[in-house]
């Protein structure tokens, strides 16, 4: 039975755990310099300055690991704009405005997290069923997160969640065609156009009496 033992005072349980993290952060690195074809296990290793061994720890293979980054910048996204959202006023617009310009935010300034974000949306390997994941998981975190909503029976939940997955998958596809330089749009512009298709569909949806939209109550 192998005795895992600390060294310098760090237990063998966190030496893998910082050598994992320092994989992922490595493989963000090679996706944006090298692309998705430029990446391997000995690219990824020789940048790192680890061995395969320690590679092969962590992760079964490439595309693990590949997944495990995505899965990165994806779990930050959600986390900051949740945290937006969460902490805006409770009007509809404020909420909506926070959590867009919050996780856009996480992309536009790390273009590392942008080129993991786009590996995502190409569609590689078992990164295409995460594409898809991840458009749920937002517009799933978007609607549980408004407190406008809350009041919403089962049916209109249903409806407002349909509407988020239309919305989002379109989100989605301008954001990708902002960062690939396909569509010129501004932080704030980007920002500002898809705040106000979220509450086209969301202002629909939520009871009248509910809906605050720039410190105005919508009839």
């Amino acid at each position: 039975m192998a005795v895992s033992r600390a060294y310098r005072g760090v237990s063998a349980e966190d030496r893998r755990a910082s050598r994992r993290r320092t994989l992922i952060e490595t493989a963000l690195d090679c996706l944006h310099t090298e692309g998705i074809s430029g990446v391997s296990v000995r690219s990824v290793c020789a940048r790192a300055r680890l061995t395969p061994r320690y590679f092969y720890e962590s992760f079964a293979d490439l595309d693990q690991l590949l997944l495990a980054s995505v899965n990165s910048v994806v779990d930050e996204v959600a986390d900051v704009a949740l945290a937006a959202l969460t902490s805006s006023p409770p009007e509809l617009a404020a909420q909506v405005r926070a959590a867009i310009d919050a996780g856009y935010g996480v992309v536009v300034t790390d273009p590392r997290k942008a080129s993991a974000l786009l590996v995502a949306a190409s569609g590689h390997g078992p990164l295409r069923a995460r594409r898809h994941q991840l458009v749920t998981d937002y517009a799933d975190l978007i609607i549980d997160g408004l407190t406008v909503l809350n009041t919403l029976g089962l049916r209109e939940r249903r409806t407002a969640r349909a509407a988020a997955l239309f919305v989002m998958g379109g989100a989605a596809d301008v954001i990708e065609a902002v960062l690939t330089g396909r569509l010129r749009m501004t932080r704030v512009q980007l920002v500002d156009h898809l705040t106000a298709l979220w509450l086209a569909v969301l202002s629909s949806i939520a009871a009248p009496s509910d809906v605050i939209v720039d410190g105005r109550r919508e009839p």
